[in-house]
């Protein structure tokens, strides 16, 4: 059964706790994401991996982020649990968005797995 979220800060706490898990997968990586969840009132937040080391989520856009997820919280879960086809939902209903670098982001979804 699927872990459920409550929270984008609980949801985001996660990702950065994949991220020192993999630390060697990471090491030298600079990058910086955001993930826009006003659809779902959920605010807008940032993650920033330095040199390896992931910090946050920190409240807020980043003026440096190398990629933007937008959607509702609900949705961006779904699709990191694997549960649909991010190119499906960007596509078929327009919920789901990517702005930014994408290949980067493909990348960061790869060593999370």
């Amino acid at each position: 059964m699927a872990e459920v979220i409550k929270s984008a800060k609980e949801f985001l706490e996660g990702i950065v706790q994949k991220i020192e898990e993999r630390k060697e997968k990471f090491a030298g990586i600079n990058w910086v994401f955001t993930y826009d969840f006003t659809a779902s009132n959920d605010g807008i937040w940032h993650i920033v991996i330095e040199d390896g080391e992931p910090s946050g989520p920190f409240e807020g856009e980043h003026p440096e982020s190398l990629m933007t997820t937008i959607g509702p919280l609900p949705l961006v879960v779904e699709e990191s649990q694997k549960r649909f086809n991010a190119m499906t939902a960007m596509w078929n209903t327009g919920k789901l968005r990517f702005h930014g670098d994408t290949m980067t982001f493909h990348r960061f979804a790869k060593m999370l797995s």
